[in-house]
């Protein structure tokens, strides 16, 4: 006689209550009815737990959100440039410290007036400043030009192009100290000028023949470069 073994399924639902297979079984006649309580406490437990899997819904893994990778660049910042030349005496140097500087009320009166661009030469704008009540013969107690060219390059070949196409026979060029810069200056009789350039800019200042005796006409014209440069190129 063929003896089976006793075979054990898992729970289809919990995956953990063991249910008899369809083999048979050897029992003994003296445990009968201790299997017959055991048969039906056991079934009774195993259809309660089964029936509490199957009111427990799986639960659902909680979804996380992705984000596409996105770069963000910083705002553009906006300036606006500070134009090469100004366009008014006044913005210019400061009327106050000019007389000082100076030691006359040159700034009660000023006129301004601009030029036109040169571009055969590389110069590209001009302003000129006009102080004081005009002479009889027509000049001014000073005049300073500030002229702006295409680059430093074309504004230091400049310099000695004018200061030659200024000259006259038995006045020369005398070098004057503009703090760490040099200029030109021409003791002409019609008024002293002093010439010099500094980056693309390029300043000639020119006094009058009686504002300031002979002596002092070469500190005093270097005194107004010296002002104009550290305006423009501040």
């Amino acid at each position: 006689m063929q003896r089976h073994r006793n075979v054990t399924d898992v729970h289809p639902i919990c995956g953990m209550f063991p249910r008899p297979s369809n083999g048979q079984t050897d029992v003994q006649p003296s445990s009968i009815s201790s299997m017959r309580v055991g048969t039906i406490v056991g079934v009774a437990a195993v259809a309660f737990l089964a029936a509490g899997c199957a009111l427990v819904s799986p639960v659902a893994a909680p979804v996380v959100p992705t984000f596409s990778e996105t770069t963000t660049a910083p705002p553009p910042t906006s300036s606006v440039p500070r134009p090469a030349l100004p366009t008014s005496c006044r913005s210019l140097i400061d009327g106050r410290q000019l007389d000082n500087a100076l030691g006359l009320p040159l700034s009660v009166v000023v006129q301004t007036r601009i030029g036109q661009p040169s571009p055969s030469v590389g110069l590209t704008g001009r302003v000129s400043c006009i102080y004081g009540i005009p002479s009889p013969s027509g000049g001014h107690a000073l005049e300073l030009s500030l002229t702006t060219y295409r680059d430093a390059a074309a504004a230091a070949a400049r310099v000695p192009v004018n200061v030659e196409a200024l000259s006259i026979p038995g006045v020369n060029p005398v070098p004057v100290a503009i703090g760490q810069l040099s200029g030109s200056y021409l003791a002409l009789p019609d008024g002293p000028l002093l010439i010099a350039s500094a980056g693309i800019y390029s300043v000639t200042v020119t006094l009058g023949p009686t504002s300031f005796v002979p002596g002092e006409a070469p500190s005093r014209a270097a005194t107004v470069a010296a002002m104009v440069f550290s305006v423009v190129r501040a």
